[in-house]
């Protein structure tokens, strides 16, 4: 059944042709089955080659750019150079013979180009009004002026008008008439002469008749043209009559078109659609009315035509004429299901009528073809009528006009499209130039660099105020997007620093750069959007550090600072030939057509071709051609353009694809060229054509055109890998003034400063708790790429729970501080030293708040060779705390086809010793490593310093000559690794504050990174390097599930010469994770001042001896003296208190890190002690300790003095400095306390919790034997709380050991100990000023603190002593706000385990911090003190604080214990 309607309409349209022919009427009838060539063949009659329609492309778009190879390709297509004059082209893997193939289709080629060019004309030939009239004439010499005629020196154009003619004809009467009667002449000669002056008189009197006339009549005529239509009968005539010739020419070459069109617009419910007959009928369009517009300028002609198509209008037709008319008819037939179950329906469009009014203007030019450009538009809607019969054919039809509604709407959607395209105001442009010049219309004018910097201010719209995650889009004329850069998650000041590369085709468009948000499961937001007009690039084509406006809705969203070069095609002189030999330029492909493909795998017969590009072996296509269906010779005619960066070694592959829907697609055929063989095989007619491989049969027509560029040092932009050009040193004194974040709790920010370059965290300063006007004065170093970068020095507020707010930023432009430089061993040099005060710029609007005091200066690196990694493929993208990504939509795919190519090189150029070599292409040429895979590296960079790419360093140093340099930068290249879990791998230097670089999250136990990153090292000697894998996301709580640390120069030694594996060791000592590193070390001559030296920090033990001459305060002429040491503000120590003494003997020593020795304001001050009032200040002594020897022992006497008694007694200390490496706390994240985070890691690194810090490393910087040096263990620490030697400051960390620690396996006796418990202060509470008191409970014991004035940091300094066994592992803790009037209200809660921070089997002490949660929060710190040997007091007996100097008597747990128990009691099986 489903064949009948087929049939059918079959026989109908054999009827039809039948009785067309009878007439003499050509009907075009073709094999539904034929090929596009083979129809047009049979329209044509002797046409067996038509040219196909160029398929709709995007003009513009981001160019795929093809870098060189990483490996040799072989190619199948081997074109081999002889003596002879041609060369010799053959092809691998298939029995095809090259030349046979190209000497065929060669053969096959109609006509013939002449064989020279036509003979120039002679320059003394005069040809045309122009050389004849004089008008390009140059003016004449003044030596040749003075000899011109009189004439032409003093009688001007009007002399010689009809007037002075007339005039002398009566001279010339009156002259003769004297003359003959002077010499007695008789009347006869009168009559003579008055017959010559009548004869001129009436001539002149007709030519002035006449050119008046013919005036009038001109001026009538340019009314007449202006404001009337005239008929065209004379060109109607020539149609009719032409029309019947060209009419099947016109048909075949629409046929060739427009059924390549059908076969790859197919819709996938449908097997096929194929165009079976198609005429245009015996009647010849016409031209009803012309009308002209003379008032234009003289290379402008513009005309109205009246135009209509009506076959079917007969009154203006013969009898003859109407009995052999044939009306237009188009019938499609359209083949239904799949495989060999398929069905024929055809479709009748016939009857097409068309009128309407269309306007034409044309612009000529001098040269062929004499119009340069046709612009048309329809003034008004055309009138458009058919018949269309989806179903039935001729007899059975049933035109679909007749269905309400349906023609109108069919007429709207027509009208609808054409509109934008041809109706008035908008015109339809054709360049007869351009497309008679041979060039194809889409083809590239030229490539746009576009280098997106950053964004400043921009203004979010998420959904509840969030912050966005910026990315930003490119597009030509806000059309279709071409490029786009990866997104900045959660900053409103982003920072790409991405380069796109985007082919245009026309400089009269304009680029639009949007603004999006970025959203994972919801449609993008637009944001913002800027624009620029390409226009202003034909005067400057290379415009740095344009800042536009963001807009939206009219209104500013923010700021962009982009760059933007513009790189046009090279075009040959007229008449020269194409001489420049540049390795990069843009290639543009055709894919032509294939012929004969092998369709022995097809069950049918027939295939459904598609072709896909593949460049230099990479396994993913760049470009697939259309499909077609039901065909062994596809012609596509598929144009691709793309940037090649070394046309030497470019190798470009083809495959033939035979597409299957449901199953795997195999391939038909392929083949691989090198691309300069390819070029020089296009110019030649047949060579074009190529045999397929890996298949019986087929051959493929390619061609390549190249058109040159000028880009030195464009490419460098590309995403690769560039080595630093030095550091900025950055002093970052203070603030003043910073915008207070946290005003509406009652509290100030808690300042710090972080710099970014190109939104990775490079350094940051240490937290300022509580202050609007913080001062830093920290040095911090940063690596830099080039002049054109950024760097943002960015004021944050640290948070305790939420994410760290921005408080602004101050931008540091690189190029203020550093030059190119003539000496190549430093390309760059410094400016000098800059001191500014910028105000710090708020993230939404241009408002400011607050000043930011720092200095800044430029230290070059040293330019050394071999900088590069053979084996990197990407560099570091990931910034500190926000991750940046690929947008991912449907645009992009980087899967890659299942068939791959052949391994090894495919094209060969193979030189015999007889061939002279070409001097263009016999230059020497280095090709650079490169680091990525889009980088680009043979492109000459003339321009690389002030370029910023200097691509190759002049200095080459043996490693022991590097290593002899202190500072510098080293440069990781982290390979790969097998790890325990899917972590981050980072990278920390010295003191750890901040990962110098981390990797991305690993995707699998087997990572594969290859990720490059940069960390600078002040002191190779003396300098640490620590590997660590984090488990946690960036801006999360740290993870650390392993680590390995070490010194920076042995690794140096190690990892200079070739990869090195590194295990890293988890929290129990055991190996767990093994990584691939790679460094290279790039020297930096900085000059460090003595407070940056390691030399200047360490640990320093101070013995305090006794005393003499100390004041008396009390009455009896004594003191109680006890000493209280301050470091930098800090109480870092308090000695016991010597009753009724004036030479107290104290022998205490502790230990204390001093981070500076030059700048440490260390003090120690008396005081007499006092039962009922405050102790009293009897003394204070300055310690000054920028003289202290490293390792050598000093005694001191310190004169103590008194305010108002001056110099009052003295007292003796010892003081040994040892330096060592004092890691500082790292506060990146909101998630954990910073005091927390300072005592639980060493720049992130777990400390042991009965040591409290690691004191191996002191012995590393040492004098003497460094490499025997032990490290201590790391044990696990619990989350939340962390210890340290008493003394030590509660903002520091030192790598060092003074107590013992217990062993992770070790246990507490069940004896029971005395355990004294002091509960020093706390701070970091959300809850503002409060009176805060604290409950401590170890087993049936509880007590409390007095509670303190209101403050947001309390100081208790208040002991108690407990009972502490093995059976009593944890202290309960719980923080209350006193209240006069109603209830105390329980702040927050917490716990200290015992056993993890003391020993439990000799006397050992601990500062504690406990991390408070289940509230407000807050750091509590406390000290533990163990004796093993001393009974703890009975429950009835009473104790004695040393620091409170109180007694209490408590014989059974108090009221406070009895409720605190019930908030407690979740903790109690903890």
């Amino acid at each position: 059944m489903a064949s009948l309607p087929a049939s059918n309409g079959k026989t109908e349209a054999d009827h039809i042709k039948e009785h067309a022919e009878a007439k003499g009427v050509p009907v075009h009838s073709f094999d539904p089955d034929a090929s596009p060539s083979e129809k047009a063949a049979v329209a044509g009659k002797s046409r067996d080659k038509l040219q196909s329609v160029i398929p709709k492309n995007d003009y513009e778009r981001e160019v795929h750019i093809a870098a060189p190879p990483s490996q040799p390709v072989l190619p199948t297509i081997t074109v081999e150079d002889t003596d002879e004059k041609k060369p010799i082209v053959s092809a691998a893997n298939t029995s095809q013979v090259a030349a046979s193939v190209q000497r065929d289709e060669a053969a096959r080629v109609p006509g013939a180009l002449p064989t020279a060019a036509a003979p120039a004309i002679p320059d003394w030939y005069r040809v045309g009004w122009r050389q004849m009239s004089g008008i390009d004439r140059p003016p004449l010499p003044e030596g040749e002026e003075r000899d011109r005629g009189v004439l032409d020196m003093f009688l001007s154009e009007q002399f010689y008008g009809a007037w002075y003619h007339n005039g002398a004809i009566i001279v010339f009467a009156v002259l003769s008439s004297h003359f003959l009667t002077r010499f007695h002449f008789g009347w006869g000669w009168l009559f003579i002469v008055l017959a010559i002056c009548n004869t001129y008189y009436s001539t002149s009197i007709r030519r002035l008749r006449r050119h008046a006339r013919d005036d009038i009549q001109r001026e009538l005529v340019k009314t007449r043209l202006a404001s009337e239509h005239e008929s065209a009968d004379w060109i109607n005539n020539f149609l009719d009559r032409f029309w019947l010739i060209y009419e099947p020419v016109l048909a075949a070459t629409v046929v060739s078109s427009v059924d390549q069109i059908l076969s790859t617009n197919t819709p996938p419910f449908l097997d096929s659609i194929r165009l079976t007959e198609f005429t245009l009928g015996t009647k010849a369009p016409r031209i009803e009315k012309v009308r002209t517009f003379p008032k234009t300028d003289d290379d402008i002609v513009m005309m109205d035509w009246g135009i209509s198509f009506t076959p079917k209008d007969v009154s203006d037709m013969t009898q003859r004429q109407i009995k052999d008319k044939s009306n237009p008819r188009i019938l499609l037939t359209i083949r239904l299901g799949a495989g060999l179950a398929t069905a024929a329906m055809p479709i009748l469009v016939e009857d097409i009528t068309l009128s309407g009014l269309l306007r034409i203007r044309m612009k000529l030019m001098s040269n062929f073809p004499h119009v340069q450009i046709v612009d048309l538009c329809f003034l008004e809607k055309p009138v458009i009528d058919y018949v269309l019969k989806p179903l039935g054919g001729e007899t059975f039809g049933f035109d679909i006009a007749n269905i309400p509604g349906l023609s109108s709407f069919i007429r709207d959607m027509t009208h609808a499209t054409l509109g934008p395209m041809m109706y008035d105001p908008n015109i339809f442009t054709l360049n007869l130039e351009h497309m008679l010049s041979g060039k194809p219309l889409d083809a590239a004018i030229g490539v746009i660099q576009v280098t997106i910097q950053s964004a400043r201010g921009i203004k979010g719209s998420k959904i509840g105020g969030g912050v966005p995650d910026p990315f930003v889009s490119l597009s030509i004329s806000d059309r279709a997007e071409l490029a786009r850069t990866k997104y900045k998650a959660n900053t409103y000041n982003p920072t790409w620093v991405e380069t796109k590369f985007i082919l245009i085709n026309s400089l009269r468009d304009s680029l639009v750069l949007s603004v999006w948000d970025y959203n994972d499961h919801r449609k993008n937001t637009l944001l913002s959007s800027t624009t620029f007009e390409l226009a202003g690039l034909a005067e400057d084509s290379t415009r740095e550090n344009i800042v536009s406006h963001l807009l939206s809705d009219g209104k500013e969203r923010g700021e962009l600072k982009y760059d933007i070069s513009y790189y046009p095609v090279i075009e040959p002189e007229e008449g020269k030939e194409d001489s420049m030999n540049t390795t990069v330029g843009i290639v543009r492909l055709m894919i032509h057509q294939a012929k004969e493909l092998d369709n022995t795998k097809s069950l049918s017969g027939e295939l459904n071709p598609l072709a896909k590009v593949y460049l230099n072996g990479q396994s993913a296509s760049v470009f697939t051609t259309r499909r077609f269906k039901h065909t062994n010779n596809p012609v596509w005619e598929a144009p691709y353009e793309f940037l090649c960066t070394d046309k030497e070694s470019s190798l470009i592959a083809v495959k033939v694809i035979d597409d299957r829907d449901f199953l795997k697609d195999p391939v038909v055929g392929f083949m691989s060229i090198k691309l300069t063989d390819l070029l020089g095989s296009s110019d030649q007619a047949g060579r074009d054509w190529f045999p397929l491989s890996g298949c019986k049969s087929g051959k493929m027509r390619v061609s390549a055109e190249w058109r040159p560029l000028s880009m030195a040092g464009s490419l460098h932009g590309s995403d690769q890998y560039k080595p630093p050009i030095g550091v900025v040193r950055l002093l970052l004194e203070k603030a003043v003034d910073v915008k207070n974040v946290e005003a509406t709790l009652g509290g100030k920010s808690d300042p710090y400063v972080r710099v970014q370059v190109q939104n990775t965290t490079k350094g940051r300063t240490e937290v300022v708790n509580n202050n609007l006007n913080p001062v830093w004065d920290q040095i911090i170093y940063i690596p830099v790429y080039s002049l054109k970068e950024t760097l943002m020095l960015e004021c944050m507020d640290y948070q305790h729970l939420t994410r760290d707010r921005s408080l602004g930023s101050v931008e540091l432009g690189l190029s203020s501080l550093a030059a190119p430089s003539d000496d190549p061993r430093f390309p760059f040099q410094s400016k000098g030293m800059t001191t500014a005060v910028g105000p710090i710029r708020l993230d939404k609007g241009n408002a400011t708040k607050g000043t930011l005091h720092y200095q800044a200066s430029f230290i070059p690196a040293l330019a050394i060779k071999g900088v590069k990694f053979d084996h990197a493929r990407s560099t570091q993208t990931q910034t500190d705390d926000e991750e940046d990504g690929f947008v991912n939509d449907d645009r992009a795919s980087s899967a890659s086809d299942g068939d791959t190519l052949p391994d090894g090189p495919t094209i060969k150029s193979l030189k015999k010793s007889g061939q002279k070599e070409d001097p263009l292409t016999s230059k020497e040429t280095t090709v650079a490593t490169v680091t990525s895979p889009t980088s680009t590296s043979k492109v000459e960079d003339v321009a690389a310093k002030t370029k910023d790419t200097e691509e190759h360093g002049t200095v080459e140093m043996t490693t022991e000559e590097l290593l002899a340099q202190q500072s510098g930068i080293i440069v990781f290249n982290v390979i790969s690794g097998t790890i325990v879990k899917k972590a981050r791998l980072e990278i920390l230097l010295d003191d750890g504050y901040w990962p110098c670089f981390s990797t991305t999250r690993a995707r699998s136990t087997k990572a594969q990174w290859d990720y490059v990153g940069e960390g600078f090292i002040k002191e190779i000697d003396f300098g640490r390097v620590w590997l660590r894998l984090n488990e946690a996301n960036e801006g999360e709580k740290d993870d650390i599930i392993a680590e390995w640390k070490g010194d920076a120069k042995p690794f140096l030694q190690a990892t200079l010469t070739g990869p090195q594996n590194y295990t890293l060791l988890d929290s129990e000592e055991k190996p767990t994770s093994t990584v691939t590193i790679e460094t290279r070390y790039l020297p930096v001559p900085v000059t460090l001042e003595p407070r940056e030296s390691v030399n200047n920090q360490g640990i320093l033990r101070v013995d305090l001896m006794d005393g003499h001459d100390i004041h008396a305060a009390d009455r009896g002429g004594k003191s109680d003296p006890f000493a209280v040491f301050t470091l930098n503000g800090n109480k870092v120590f308090k000695s016991q208190t010597k009753k009724k003494t004036l030479s107290p003997e104290w022998n205490e020593h502790f230990e204390v890190s001093v981070p500076s020795r030059v700048a440490a304001d260390f003090s120690v001050e008396i005081f007499d002690w006092n039962q009922i009032e405050a102790a009293k200040s009897i003394g204070v002594a300055k310690i000054e300790l920028s003289d202290v020897e490293p390792f050598q022992a000093v005694e001191r006497s310190l004169k103590l003095v008194i305010n108002k008694l001056g110099e009052k007694g003295q007292i003796r200390v010892r003081l040994v400095f040892q330096p060592e490496i004092i890691a500082k706390s790292r506060k990146n994240t909101s998630t954990f306390t910073s005091a927390g985070r300072a005592m639980t890691q060493i720049g992130g690194l777990p400390v042991d919790a009965g040591k409290g810090v690691l004191r191996g490393v002191a012995g590393v910087f040492k004098r003497g034997d460094r490499d025997h040096a032990e490290v201590s263990t790391i044990p696990d620490v619990h989350s939340g709380q962390a210890s340290q030697p008493v003394g030590i400051s509660e903002h520091l960390e030192t790598i060092s050991t003074p107590f013992p620690s217990t062993p992770p396996n070790e246990v507490a006796t069940n004896e029971p100990g005395a355990l004294k418990v002091t509960v020093l202060d706390a701070k970091d509470f959300n809850a503002g000023e409060i009176k805060p008191y604290v409950v401590l409970r170890l087993g049936d014991k509880e007590f409390k603190t007095k509670h303190t004035s209101k403050t947001a940091t309390p100081e208790w300094n208040e002991t108690f002593t407990f009972a502490a066994s093995a059976s009593t592992p944890k202290i309960l803790l719980w923080v209350h706000d006193h209240k006069t009037i109603g209830k105390d209200k329980e702040l927050s809660s917490g716990s200290a385990d015992i056993w993890r921070h003391i020993k439990a089997d000799s006397v050992s002490s601990a500062d504690v911090f406990v991390e408070l949660d289940h509230g407000h929060g807050g750091l509590l710190r406390l000290r533990l003190e163990f004796d093993p040997d001393t009974h703890p007091l009975s429950s009835g007996a009473s104790f004695s604080s040393e620091i409170g100097h109180r007694t209490l008597s408590m014989a059974s747990p108090s009221r406070f214990s009895m409720r605190s128990r019930r908030p407690a009691a979740e903790h109690d099986d903890s």
